[in-house]
């Protein structure tokens, strides 16, 4: 139920709002244990955001890495 909550606020997300990629990584660490993250989550994110070539992430661009 808290996962489905999640997602519908994500979709209450404002048009045009942006944040720096490594704000949300470190916010993410900061929160890790309260948000139930294993160390190894918080490297495949860090990964993946190096590899995102922008850095903010805005709900109209695609969040996608190769």
């Amino acid at each position: 139920l808290a996962l489905l909550k999640r997602q519908v606020a994500t979709r209450e997300i404002k048009p045009g709002k942006s944040v720096q990629k490594w704000k949300v990584f470190r916010d993410a660490s900061e929160a890790r244990e309260a948000l139930g993250l294993q160390s190894s989550s918080l490297a495949v994110l860090d990964a993946l955001l190096s590899f995102y070539p922008e850095n903010e992430l805005r709900q109209e661009a695609q969040l996608v890495v190769f």
